[in-house]
């Protein structure tokens, strides 16, 4: 029973792993899409959904199986319910991704905005956060996860920057309310995302030491 019970979480760990790639790939792919608006690249980030829906649906199954089966306790029980919530996180880390795709392809054909909104900044930090709490599930590395918890305030300052100036744009030019609330959307998205990688950051400190952080 224990060589099967470690085999099934070795596959799991794998299997949100691989999950968590796709969902890095999407995130770097996102920065170049928002740098230039590249069509192709929307359309790669679209068609990735497929694969990150089926992963999460396969992933929770298998640990629902492996829950039933084995009635797991202490860290191994921890680790089973975190790569739950993960894997939710994730799956919700790409919808994000498709959501910016969609406004992205939107957008092409509308006039830009020309005001200091920096979408790119706010993508290479959110980035940053969700390849830094992949690292730290990896590693299952709680000091890590806590540099992802830090990151968060300055995305949500760039978050409110970019709503304050897309405001003032509309004020000053009525053409431009369409755009930016498109723009709008994008903040909106990839504040979400560092929202996403702060629960995965605060259920692997919950993992590795039992605590939660949450609401602190």
């Amino acid at each position: 029973m224990t060589k099967h019970f470690d085999k099934d979480l070795i596959k799991l760990n794998e299997k949100i792993s691989k999950l968590g790639s796709l969902i890095v790939e999407s995130s770097a792919k996102s920065i170049v899409m928002l740098q230039n608006f590249d069509l192709s690249i929307a359309a790669e980030i679209l068609a990735s959904e497929v694969a990150v829906n089926e992963m999460e649906v396969e992933i929770e199954n298998e640990c629902l199986k492996v829950l039933a089966l084995h009635q797991p306790v202490a860290a191994d029980l921890r680790f089973l319910i975190v790569v739950l919530k993960v894997n939710n996180d994730l799956e919700r880390m790409g919808d994000q991704f498709v959501n910016i795709a969609e406004r992205v392809r939107f957008l092409k054909d509308q006039p830009r905005v020309v005001s200091d909104i920096d979408l790119v900044k706010m993508g290479e930090v959110g980035s940053r956060m969700v390849g830094l709490s992949m690292t730290a599930l990896t590693m299952r590395d709680p000091d890590i996860a806590r540099e992802v918890l830090q990151m968060d305030d300055e995305l949500d300052a760039l978050h409110s920057r970019s709503f304050q100036v897309l405001q003032d744009a509309m004020r000053k030019n009525k053409e431009m309310i369409t755009p930016a609330i498109s723009y709008m959307t994008i903040s909106s998205n990839l504040e979400r995302l560092g929202d996403l990688a702060t629960n995965i950051a605060e259920e692997i400190i919950f993992m590795q030491e039992g605590e939660v952080v949450r609401h602190q």
